[in-house]
């Protein structure tokens, strides 16, 4: 246990400074920290006028980490950063959030800066209570978790992303590339807690296949991580090497669905129609990506799709044709049932070949004086091209067709 001043504090949270010091850094944020979400005016003029007053609080807790001579904040990384932000003029006071009326109209507005010498020197040797605990909770990633749990059971209850993030901090690190654009095209949640990531790992699971019979999304996805993610960092580790480029293509699928409803003006502008269906919405991404594995049958048949969502989900009462009184357990079975058999009925229906006989080929070309029919050209090797897309729906028939060579054919595409 030890004592450290703010403005001690705010030298060693600077990697350089602390290293031209000789000092220990420390790292207020390591990659087992749940996210930075700013406190609000008032948690942070009362954090404040607790440092003013001289008032005792709760140890910061860190961990030893030896091979970068660091300790990494485990527990009052808010508290910190706080206290930092203000020495650092970073936020105001807000005067109708002290408990003590009379500083609290002397300080309304006031930045550090602005605070009398006598405060300004209060605030700077603030001690703080550092509580160190050694470097196998940086190693054995269950021990620190159930410290974290230990440490967080009286303060801000850790929602379910925060606590596995120590655990799988690897894994939700593969999102970071694509959620602010997921976020704005469709998810339109706040990026906070894991919010964006939990509904983009919710996704993922429910485009896998599912069990016959669960209790909701929550327990699916706590199901993906022990079942397939494991429970220890090796597992995790063993998982990504194998997974990492299937879960990225999957993500940019996921985009591309994304896009292509919103280009199409499937998702509603109105927030509260859109609000309305967003669990509808959300299953039909997941289960499309389940169900398409090549862009080229996704792009055949979409519209069709999109067309039988529309009739027999979003323009119906989906409650009373599913018959169930509420968005339970049950309601999500069956609205993940009709998806798919939305989506299998289309699929059946665009089961056509999709490449052309070599005697059609042959045919052709010899139609078309034994060159290329965009170059004009005589080439050694030629492919068979659909001038209506097959994609858009064009069929693999003789009068559909023309053949390329590969450069042009390849170009087209």
């Amino acid at each position: 246990m030890s004592q450290i001043a703010l403005s001690i504090i705010n030298l060693r949270t600077n990697r350089e400074v602390a290293i031209a010091t000789d000092q220990i850094y420390i790292n207020k944020n390591p990659d087992f920290q749940r996210e930075y979400e700013a406190w609000d005016d008032k948690l942070k003029t009362r954090f404040i006028e607790t440092i003013l007053i001289g008032r005792a609080m709760n140890p910061i807790w860190t961990i030893l980490n030896p091979d970068e001579n660091s300790e990494e904040i485990l527990d009052g990384m808010h508290r910190i950063t706080t206290a930092l932000d203000f020495l650092n003029n970073k936020f105001k006071l807000n005067s109708k959030y002290f408990t003590d009326e009379v500083r609290g109209e002397k300080y309304d507005k006031k930045s550090f800066e602005e605070v009398s010498q006598d405060d300004q020197h209060r605030i700077r040797n603030y001690n703080f209570t550092f509580n160190q605990l050694d470097s196998t909770y940086r190693t054995d990633v269950n021990k620190r978790r159930d410290m974290y749990e230990i440490l967080n059971k009286s303060s801000k209850t850790l929602n379910d992303y925060e606590f596995n993030k120590v655990l799988y901090g690897s894994f939700f690190e593969l999102f970071s590339s694509y959620k602010n654009e997921l976020n704005s095209l469709f998810f339109h949640k706040n990026d906070k807690r894991g919010e964006v990531e939990t509904e983009i790992i919710d996704t993922l699971v429910l485009s896998k296949e599912l069990p016959s019979s669960w209790s909701s999304v929550n327990m699916l996805r706590e199901q993906f991580y022990e079942s397939t993610l494991g429970d220890t960092e090796n597992s995790v580790n063993t998982y990504l090497s194998a997974n990492k480029e299937d879960i990225k293509t999957n993500l940019i699928f996921m985009k591309k669905i994304i896009e292509c409803l919103k280009d199409n003006k499937f998702f509603s502008d109105d927030k509260k129609i859109f609000n309305k269906y967003y669990l509808p919405y959300k299953f039909m991404i997941s289960r499309l990506i389940n169900k398409f594995k090549d862009i080229s049958i996704f792009n055949r048949c979409i519209m069709e799709i999109m067309q039988m969502f529309k009739f027999e989900i979003i323009d119906v009462d989906i409650q009373s044709i599913l018959d169930c009184k509420s968005r339970n357990a049950v309601f999500q079975r069956k609205l993940v049932e009709l998806i798919d058999s939305i989506i299998d009925n289309v699929l059946s229906k665009n089961n056509d070949k999709r490449l052309f006989s070599k005697n059609d080929i042959k045919k052709k070309l010899e139609q078309q004086g034994g060159v290329c029919n965009i170059c004009k050209e005589s080439k050694e090797h030629y492919e068979g091209d659909h001038i209506i897309p097959w994609s858009s729906g064009g069929k693999t028939v003789y009068e559909n067709l023309q053949v390329l060579c590969k450069f042009c054919h390849f170009q087209k595409r």
